[in-house]
C-alpha cells in the first residue's frame, strides 16, 4: 500500500481522547475553507477582467502606451553614472521607482473589480506625484503627507477626496455599494468582487493619466541629470495615450489646446477636466 503524505499522523489521531479527536475532525473538514474562498475570488476577478477587456475600448492600449513611454525612458537612462545629487533629486528618483513598482498591482486591482483597494492605490499614486512636486518646489517635509491642494495637482483635490471615501471604511453608504450584491429579491453583502463598468472605466482613466504625469516628472529629472529629453517615440506614446483618454471621453482638456498640436511641452503644462460624474461617489460606485 502506498502511503499518502499525511498517513503518518493516523496512529496519533487514533490515540487521542474522543473530544480532541472530534475537534481534529471538525478542523479537517473546514481547513480548506480559506483556500476555497480565495479560489472563488480569483475566479470572479478573472471573469471581471475578461468583461473589462471587452468593454475597455482603447483604454488598454492607452495604458500600454503610457507605461511604455515611462519604462522606455527609465531603461534608456538606467545604469548611467552621475554625480552625487541633492536630496531633492534623490527623493524624486526614489518616488519614481516606488511609483513604477506599483503600476502592475494598481492595474490589477482596477481591472479585477477590487474597487476599494484600487482607490487606495490610486490615492497613493496621486500622493506620490504630489511628493515629487514638493521636492521640485523645495517644499517637501519629511514625515508629512503630500499636500494635493497646494501645488500643481490642486485641481485633483475633489478627486482625492472621493478616492479617500472609497478607500477608507468611514462611509457606510460607500462600503455598502461596493460590497453588496443584488439578485432578484436578494440584496446582501458579498465577499466576491462585483463588476462595475463605470467605476472601472473612471479608475482606469485616472491610472493612465497618472502614469503620463509621472512620465513628465521623470523627464524633468533626467533632463537635469543628463540634459536629454524624451525620445520621439516616448513623446508620441505619451501623447497618444492622452489622445485615447480624450477619444474615450474619460477626460476633457481645456479647449484652447487643440489635440493636433500636442507636444511634450503641452503635456507638462495642461491639466485635464474630469467628467462631472467622477466627483459623485454614489453614482460612480453604484453600478449593478
Amino acid at each position: 500500500m502506498t502511503l499518502g503524505p499525511y498517513d503518518f499522523v493516523q496512529p496519533e489521531r487514533a490515540s487521542l481522547p474522543p473530544c480532541r479527536l472530534a475537534k481534529r475532525r471538525h478542523m479537517s473538514s473546514n481547513i480548506h475553507a480559506g483556500t476555497e474562498q480565495m479560489a472563488a475570488q480569483l475566479e470572479a476577478r478573472q471573469t471581471i477582467r475578461q468583461r473589462w477587456k471587452h468593454d475597455a475600448g482603447d483604454l488598454l492600449i492607452a495604458h500600454e502606451l503610457a507605461f511604455s513611454a515611462l519604462s522606455s525612458m527609465i531603461d534608456r537612462f538606467s545604469g548611467r553614472k552621475f554625480a552625487h545629487q541633492p536630496k531633492a533629486i534623490e527623493g524624486r528618483l526614489s518616488l519614481l521607482a516606488q511609483f513604477v513598482q506599483g503600476v502592475e498591482i494598481c492595474e490589477t486591482a482596477i481591472s479585477e473589480g477590487l474597487s476599494s483597494q484600487a482607490a487606495a492605490l490610486l490615492k497613493q499614486e496621486l500622493e506620490t506625484l504630489a511628493a515629487v512636486d514638493e521636492f521640485t518646489l523645495n517644499t517637501r517635509r519629511d514625515g508629512v503627507t503630500p499636500n494635493i491642494k497646494n501645488g500643481p495637482l490642486s485641481g485633483f483635490g475633489p478627486l482625492y477626496g472621493e478616492l479617500n471615501n472609497i478607500a477608507h471604511p468611514s462611509r457606510h453608504d460607500v462600503v455598502r455599494q461596493l460590497a453588496t450584491i443584488e439578485t432578484g429579491s436578494i440584496c446582501a453583502p458579498t465577499t466576491i468582487p462585483q463588476y462595475n463598468a463605470e467605476l472601472i472605466r473612471l479608475f482606469y482613466g485616472y491610472h493612465v493619466y497618472f502614469i503620463v504625469e509621472m512620465t513628465k516628472r521623470a523627464a524633468a529629472v533626467f533632463r537635469h541629470l543628463f540634459n536629454e529629453e524624451l525620445s520621439d517615440d516616448e513623446a508620441h506614446w505619451a501623447s497618444r495615450a492622452l489622445a485615447i483618454l480624450l477619444e474615450e471621453k474619460v477626460i476633457n482638456f481645456h479647449p484652447e489646446v487643440p489635440p493636433i498640436s500636442w507636444t511634450p511641452e503641452h503635456l507638462c503644462s495642461r491639466s485635464p477636466q474630469w467628467p462631472e460624474s467622477t466627483h459623485r461617489t454614489r453614482r460612480s460606485s453604484g453600478g449593478k
